[in-house]
């Protein structure tokens, strides 16, 4: 009679080489998806290019391992410039990153006028009027 406990299976364990090894890739790409964005909020990367980003990121973490940092900071923006080098053609706009155009000197930091209501507006009109139209708008009343 034969002992089926005593048979060596490897399939176990090719299974759970396989899970450890699903693990650990969804680990490292957890982790260059969160170092990329991280990369992309510093640097003002438009919001709808990000997801893209972190894919390219991913493979090329992949493939330079040796290259890219272990711990991204701001000043790693030629990866989003060597990003954009490769992919720019394939989207509308000139530029990965969400800048302002206006120039700085332009901006009013006093905050500008206080609003007026729309009777003042109307009072402040019809002031201007009297005073280039005079006889007019005088009531003869008075």
């Amino acid at each position: 009679m034969t002992n089926y406990d005593e048979i060596d299976n490897p399939l176990p364990d090719q299974v759970m080489r396989q899970m450890d090894a699903d693990a650990e890739a969804s680990r490292f790409e957890d982790y260059c998806n969160k170092q990329s964005k991280q990369l992309c909020e510093e640097n003002d990367v438009h919001r709808d290019l990000i997801e893209d980003f972190q894919e390219w990121y991913h493979s090329y973490y992949c493939e330079h391992k040796d290259e890219v940092p272990v711990a991204v900071s701001a000043e790693d923006v030629d990866l989003i410039n060597t990003w954009w080098d490769e992919n720019g053609d394939y989207y509308d706009c000139d530029s990965p990153y969400d800048i302002d155009p206006t120039p700085q000197h332009l901006y009013d930091d006093t905050g500008g006028e206080p609003p007026i209501s729309a009777e003042e507006r109307d009072r402040n009109s019809l002031n201007s009027k009297r005073e280039s139209h005079g006889h007019r708008y005088y009531s003869n009343t008075w």
